[in-house]
């Protein structure tokens, strides 16, 4: 289906303010700078979201889909362990087309928002809630078909990747060093016995 004229430009807003703050953060963002960002006109901003904060909120919910949408894409492989895999490479890669700018939006918000905005708490912990989940799902697969022996619980194993992902994803913002993720994926991978 055809988006509207106005469709398209919330969209553009949306997609140009996360821009803004994967660089700088909730705080340190103005509606000025996103008026610089997007051209739009502040009557007109106003006229798609009540302020900065629930412009912030359309963001994350925006990027959640999105990224909902990228890990299912990013499952591929001829059994569970390798399915995880990949998609933890698939996100690595993407940050490397970010140079390591930016980090992780969710990650992010995380540090920056959750004690202190419930709403978007409740979005980062969807996200970090689902794709835990579905690392389970498959970490469970692999126990049964006995391609994974660990004794750590599937959904404890689970947390522990996603922690070690955006952990890397942090020291590699830091660093803007690519070896900081890859010893990140390389532990993974021993943890998953490849």
């Amino acid at each position: 289906m055809r988006k509207s004229k106005g469709e398209i430009t919330r969209d553009y807003i949306i997609k140009t303010t996360r821009k803004i703050l994967v660089a700088q953060g909730f705080h340190h963002t103005s509606i000025n700078d996103i008026i610089n960002a997007t051209g739009v006109k502040k009557g007109n901003l106003y006229y798609y979201f009540a302020g900065k904060e629930d412009l912030s909120f359309s963001v994350l919910q925006d990027a959640k889909e999105e990224f909902f949408s990228f890990l299912e894409q990013s499952f591929q492989g001829d059994n569970p362990i390798d399915k995880i895999i990949h998609s933890c490479e698939a996100i690595f890669q993407e940050q490397q087309k970010q140079h390591f700018v930016g980090g992780c939006l969710f990650g992010n918000v995380a540090l920056e928002m959750s004690d202190c905005n419930e709403r978007f708490a409740a979005v980062i912990h969807e996200v970090f809630t689902t794709w835990t989940e579905k690392f389970a799902r498959f970490l469970e697969e692999a126990a049964e078909n006995t391609s994974l022996v660990s004794r750590v619980p599937p959904i404890q194993l689970a947390k522990t990747l996603v922690a070690v992902i955006e952990g890397g994803i942090m020291m590699a913002r830091v660093s803007k060093s690519k070896a900081d993720l890859e010893d990140c994926l390389s532990t993974l991978k021993i943890m998953l016995g490849r």
